[in-house]
């Protein structure tokens, strides 16, 4: 059931998933005068104690949330954190958890822990399950059946409610779901762990195959022909075609691209050494003759940046912006609503590929980080290939290896540079 906009979830810090509609409910009058909560907007009943308002359960249920707050009264007068006899237990509800959920993920992305747009992923999958077991369950009700019914809900209408969804944004969701309910146990929120059940769980290895499979025969393998390669490159003009080269020459994503520091560029030593934003990994990326030509040119004609903390990018918009950036629509009390992302890096290359015929579903910029990894696959050095793109090196060799030697990386990118420019 989708929610008009008056009554869609906002992303607030007191209350991240209140809606306008609960608000412009009336609240419940007090049983008796000599009841201690308050009705909140939120739909629980709540006291302010030592400055900090406490919940201890729903409206429709004054009586529990009376007994659950005589239960830690003494001990939350007295400025202690109740022990034993939990404020929520048995009061609290699907929405309440989830708040505490997202406000837990908010300051992360404060933190720069985790993306906006990891959180915005988040939020999503939050308010539509909250949606679907009922904002005012309360969690110690959930069963396996709960989760089960939700998954098979996904596979046929997804979070959007028109289209199934695909292996890997069907394990985004169950892992972000088994998170709210595990961070709830771990925050106290609940005495015990919820059960999942044995069929809420990630896509099988042979379902990741055979989706990969489908795709692949009906839109090909995410991988660039030699001769695309180079019509890409021979169709682009400076700044992309620094980053197309980027792609080609050291499996660079949109994000790194739009990231890439000046000063992280030896050009005497013909190098780029910086840790991939994604991950923080280090890299170390040997650049070819082409590359290096084309981020000088990109350097020269960069626009003037539009606000100071741009001015170390290689890459600017013509407005003097970032190529990739997230974009935070604020709530009127200064919460997080929503987040959107610009992704010029993407929008431009699709629109060589269109110009040149080369679209087609399931291919984009980030194919060029596809053709890196495959091509550079048959020079059998996984150690290098994992450091020019920035990929932690598996097992304890990631311990032990404390240095790759730059003529094993440049082996690796010249390999791949013989192979596009074999011809010539």
């Amino acid at each position: 059931m989708s929610l008009s906009s008056s009554q869609r979830p906002i992303v607030r810090k007191d209350n991240i998933m209140a809606t306008s509609k609960r608000e412009s409910l009336k609240k419940p009058l007090k049983p008796s005068k000599s009841f201690p909560l308050t009705a909140h907007n939120n739909g629980q009943w709540c006291k302010k104690i030592r400055g900090k308002i406490h919940f201890f359960g729903t409206w429709e249920e004054p009586q529990a949330a009376l007994d659950n707050y005589l239960r830690v009264a003494a001990d939350l007068h007295a400025g202690l954190q109740p022990r034993g006899a939990s404020l929520s237990g048995d009061a609290v509800t699907v929405k309440a958890m989830c708040n505490n959920y997202l406000t837990c993920q908010q300051n992360r992305v404060d933190t720069g822990e985790i993306t906006p747009q990891w959180f915005d992923d988040c939020r999503r999958t939050v308010e539509d399950f909250a949606r679907f077991v009922g904002s005012g369950r309360i969690v110690k009700d959930l069963r396996p059946t709960d989760f089960e019914e939700y998954r098979r809900k996904l596979l046929r209408r997804g979070i959007s409610g028109k289209k199934g969804l695909g292996v890997h944004a069907l394990d985004r969701s169950v892992m972000v779901v088994k998170a709210i309910l595990n961070h709830a146990y771990d925050a106290e929120l609940i005495d015990n762990p919820i059960r999942f059940g044995k069929s809420f769980k990630r896509s099988s290895s042979m379902s990741k195959r055979k989706s990969r499979n489908e795709k692949q025969i009906q839109n090909g393998k995410r991988l660039f022909q030699i001769p695309e390669a180079k019509n890409l490159l021979e169709a682009s003009e400076i700044p992309l075609k620094a980053m197309i080269l980027l792609g080609l020459n050291a499996g660079f994503g949109n994000s790194d691209c739009a990231n890439l520091p000046i000063k992280a560029i030896d050009f005497k030593k013909g190098v780029i050494e910086f840790p991939r934003p994604k991950n923080g990994i280090d890299r170390v990326v040997p650049l070819w003759p082409e590359t290096s030509v084309a981020l000088q040119q990109a350097i020269k004609n960069r626009p003037e940046p539009a606000e100071k903390e741009f001015g170390n990018l290689v890459f600017l918009t013509v407005f003097g912006k970032p190529w990739v950036r997230y974009h935070i629509l604020q709530t009127g009390d200064g919460g997080m609503k929503t987040v959107s992302r610009t992704d010029a890096v993407g929008e431009q290359f699709n629109k060589l590929l269109l110009q040149l015929g080369l679209k087609r579903k399931g291919v984009g910029f980030y194919t060029l980080r596809h053709t890196f990894r495959t091509w550079a696959d048959e020079v059998n050095d996984q150690h290098a290939i994992h450091r020019i793109m920035g990929h932690a090196i598996p097992g304890m060799s990631g311990i032990y290896v404390e240095r790759i030697s730059l003529e094993r990386l440049r082996a690796v990118v010249d390999h791949v540079h013989a192979t596009l420019f074999a011809s010539e």
